[in-house]
């Protein structure tokens, strides 16, 4: 099927049924893909996902985003992931509609659903749900994750709120905090028949018995795939997350449990309401009821039209005719929803028929309050355009035919964050309303930018870098870069130089803030950019660390390691270890550091793997950090000893950032030097100790720590350390990388142990000599 059919069939398959499907998850890339799918275009469902965080505590396989930065970057993924399988998505935590502060954010791995719903807010958590059930009325939801032992807390969490939700939705007297929206009543409530657990996962009580299935193994011979295919083409937009799988042909069941509701027959939706003719059913005999069966008989007939454009516009527009005009009786509110989602569904229905689109163009693309920008709009098709523009902008026809777009110098600042994307609706500050006539009737349409937009403050205020470390009894001063604005008074500023700032810090940790926001931007090839509105702050910390100065340490960094910048900040002598690095001379190094998710992200490695070993048993020091079981990491092939990393995952980490540390061998040189690793050293981590802990191991190594959860049994396999020829591995499984963003003290001492020389140094060798006695290429 071409291109402009695919679009016509996607558009046409929603006006099949006037049901509503409600998904809540916990993240973004929780949401079943292939089922959603199925239920968009193998029955017409209008599909739902809400999402409680942005994703901001997850990995990321791409580069070094985190925090603010990820969020941004995740739900631009959601947003074009859901695209593929025509999904409408929700925000439930932070961002414009509850504040960047808001505390429904992923703050990393919880273990327990009541630990989550405490640091959310159980009480905020379910009446931000009552509000989104009362308003989009579904008529079926569904949790991603069961609520058991063994499952990620915020999975626990959301699966709970949701099923205390839907009994809230229904309750009269349960009133919503400054609206008012009548009581719903959700007809179904299905859960998963099948276990989350898996890599991560551990579920520790067995699903509910199945009720009812799909085979998503069922070719879509509109799309040349099967829904599980479909699916997975939906996740690859989660690149951040390396989501994305080939699947072959063949049956694929997946399975629901009802939980509540009306029973189902042989599918999920099944007795419910699907057509405009069902609708009627529900209204006493008279006009309106038959106008809502005239119209069904159309819609009928555009779906039978296609591919024939004009047949399929003419009869869309006949139906969306009788809904204009249709007057419903009092007291019948439901039906009225839906029939306004109809008139929407059929005006995009319509306007893919006769090929009426429109793209815009922005220059510059990044706008900035009190600027102008030049706003070009090419229609495609028999429409008109106007554009739609925010309070206080201004437009000006240009003799081209463009638009001078003047944005009001006093326009707040705003990033590419939204709080929601739908397939039906267009919520950009600026863009254009289409409008049109065919066969006697009038449609308009409303249309968005192809990618969001962002403003800009009327100047940037830049500080960086973001954060520094200093030693104590380190010369390399404190630089700050400032532009946009002056350093406040109370800086302890000794020189300046233009924009250089150069301060004098004193120990310990210190913020400085600087009036003025800027906007911060990042992005992949698959997103196109997105960007955060964030303020002007640098965070410095001075603090005693010991180095090896005379180490000489090589880092292979995948994209998302930044390992190396650390090193440098400590005045310790780094540098990036590139492909053809690998492959040549390894002896100028005394340690080499492979980042975190390294063997995953640098292909190289495995493929240099033997020289690597060579380099190791000649008396080389090889760190490897944090890595899972995907990053690349073979059993028997990337370690030089046996290293088992543990799965599921859950079972192998320790997400409490305050649980003890024990210390197994103290005196150990990884333990004791150049730094005495204390107690003080565990202080103030965040997010969690460390995941993807090792799980069995050779002898040779020694565990150096013993740490677990409250009542859990504690792990040994968060630090390792083993002697290989006259060399020696250490592997790390600690969460360091988030304790060097958060600048903790102990983690900079503890990096600067790893990196030091071992004890017992390999015998020095003219390297040329050495690696042709290897025979290595």
């Amino acid at each position: 099927m071409v291109a402009e059919d695919a679009g016509l069939w996607r558009a046409l398959q929603p006006l099949r049924s006037v049901a509503v499907w409600l998904m809540t998850g916990a993240h973004p890339d929780d949401e079943w893909s292939g089922f959603l799918a199925w239920l968009a275009y193998a029955r017409g469902v209008r599909t739902l996902y809400a999402s409680t965080t942005r994703g901001e505590g997850g990995q990321n396989a791409l580069g070094p985003e985190r925090g603010r930065m990820l969020a941004a970057l995740r739900s631009r993924e959601m947003e074009l992931a859901a695209r593929e399988i025509g999904l409408a998505v929700r925000w439930l935590g932070a961002g414009p509609a509850h504040g960047l502060r808001d505390p429904m954010i992923d703050f990393g791995f919880s273990r327990s659903g009541e630990d989550t719903r405490r640091r959310w807010g159980a009480a905020a958590l379910r009446a931000r749900l009552v509000r989104l059930i009362r308003t989009e009325r579904p008529d079926a939801m569904s949790p991603t994750f069961l609520d058991v032992p063994g499952q990620h807390g915020h999975h626990q969490a959301i699966t709970a709120a949701t099923r205390d939700a839907i009994a809230l939705a229904a309750d009269p007297a349960f009133v919503l905090p400054g609206c008012y929206l009548p009581a719903w009543q959700v007809a179904k409530f299905y859960l998963p028949a099948f276990s989350g657990a898996g890599g991560s996962y551990d579920d520790e009580l067995p699903p509910p018995p199945l009720t009812v299935a799909v085979d998503l193994g069922e070719h879509c011979e509109a799309l040349g795939l099967n829904w599980a295919q479909i699916g997975e083409r939906s996740r690859r937009w989660h690149a951040s997350q390396g989501m994305g799988r080939d699947l072959p042909d063949g049956p694929r069941r997946f399975g629901l449990h009802l939980a509540a509701g009306i029973p189902d027959r042989t599918l999920p939706m099944d007795g419910l309401a699907h057509r405009l003719g069902d609708l009627a059913g529900l209204l006493p005999a008279g006009p309106a009821a038959r106008m809502l069966r005239a119209a069904d008989i159309e819609i009928d007939a555009a779906l039978a039209a296609f591919p024939r454009r004009a047949e399929t516009a003419g009869a869309a527009h006949r139906a969306l005719a009788l809904l204009r005009t249709l007057l419903l009786p009092a007291g019948a509110d439901a039906i009225a929803h839906r029939v306004t989602v109809k008139r929407r569904q059929l005006a995009i229905a319509a306007a893919q028929a006769l090929g009426i689109s429109a793209d815009m163009t922005y220059v510059p693309e990044k706008l900035r309050a009190g600027g102008i920008a030049r706003l070009s709009v090419r229609v495609h098709g028999p429409a008109t355009a106007k554009p739609r523009l925010a309070e206080d902008w201004r437009l000006t026809v240009q003799p081209d035919g463009a638009y001078e777009l003047g944005i009001p110098a006093a326009a707040t600042p705003f990033g590419s964050l939204r709080d929601g994307w739908d397939p039906l609706y267009a919520d950009e500050p600026v863009g254009v309303t289409l409008h049109w006539s065919h066969a006697g009737t009038s449609a308009t349409l409303d249309c968005d930018p192809p990618r969001p937009l962002a403003l800009g403050p009327a100047t940037d205020v830049s500080l960086t870098p973001r954060a520094t470390v200093r030693r104590i009894d380190s010369t390399t001063p404190v630089v700050l870069c400032l532009t946009g604005a002056e350093p406040p008074s109370s800086w302890p500023v000794t020189d300046r130089a233009g924009n250089r700032i150069t301060l004098a810090v004193p120990p310990g940790h210190h913020d400085f803030a600087a009036p003025g926001l800027r906007l911060d931007w990042c992005g992949t090839a698959q997103s196109g950019p997105v960007a955060i509105a964030a303020p002007a702050i640098a965070r410095v910390l001075r603090t005693s660390i010991a180095i090896d100065a005379e180490a000489r340490v090589g880092v292979i960094a995948g994209g998302s390691d930044e390992t190396l910048g650390w090193l440098r900040q400590l005045d310790i002598a780094a540098e990036a270890v590139d492909d053809a690095m690998l492959a040549g001379d390894l002896a100028r190094f005394d340690v080499l550091l492979v980042g975190i998710f390294g063997f995953g992200q640098r292909p190289a490695l495995l493929a240099q793997r033997d020289r690597l070993m060579v380099w190791v048993m000649a008396g080389g020091s090889l760190v490897t950090l944090y890595h899972r079981p995907a990053d690349g990491w073979q059993e028997g092939r990337t370690p030089p000893l046996h290293l088992e990393i543990g799965a599921p995952s859950l079972r192998w980490r320790v997400t409490d950032p305050t649980a003890a540390v024990h210390l197994l061998a103290p005196d150990h040189r990884l333990l004791s030097s150049p730094n005495v690793i204390a107690t003080a050293d565990w202080d103030g981590w965040v997010r969690e100790r460390g995941l993807y802990f090792a799980r069995t191991w050779d002898p040779a190594y020694t565990a150096l720590l013993a740490l677990a959860d409250p009542g859990q049994t504690p792990l040994r396999g968060a630090l390792l350390a083993a002697p290989v020829g006259k060399g020696r591995h250490t592997h790390v499984a600690l969460a360091l990388h988030h304790q060097f963003a958060a600048l903790v003290p102990g983690a900079f001492r503890l990096l600067a142990n790893l990196v030091a020389r071992p004890d017992r140094p390999g015998a020095r060798y003219q390297s040329a000599k050495f690696w042709k006695s290897q025979n290595l290429r």
